[in-house]
């Protein structure tokens, strides 16, 4: 279903309130915004891997990288960081496996203790 919206003076649009309930949009959600090669603009929610993605950016530019640089880069270092947590996931299911883990509540006991 296509929705007619309208942009004011300031730039804002107001999104139906129908299609924000249809996609669980709540007020202070961070949306991104792209254009697809269609030049048609594409809206979405950002999520937990948008922003990983941010992060990475702007490790990227603390290294001096130019924009242009860090969009080459940026797929390289999201890969690498792929490869990092599924090795991380392998190792604690090795751990629990062998029964060497610590439960959340027992890990917050041992930090409470080291204050």
């Amino acid at each position: 279903m296509l929705y007619d919206v309208q942009i004011n003076d300031r730039g804002q649009i107001t999104i139906p309130k129908e299609l924000r309930d249809t996609v669980n949009l709540q007020a202070h959600d961070r949306l991104k915004l792209s254009i697809n090669t269609d030049g048609r603009i594409i809206l979405y929610k950002s999520d937990f891997f948008d922003d990983v993605e941010d992060l990475i950016r702007k490790d990227l530019e603390g290294e001096g990288l130019s924009a242009e640089q860090v969009e080459k880069k940026l797929p390289e270092r999201k890969k690498e960081l792929g490869k990092a947590l599924l090795k991380m996931a392998s190792e604690v299911e090795q751990e629990i496996e062998r029964g060497e883990y610590f439960t959340l509540d027992q890990l917050d006991e041992e930090l409470e203790g080291e204050e």
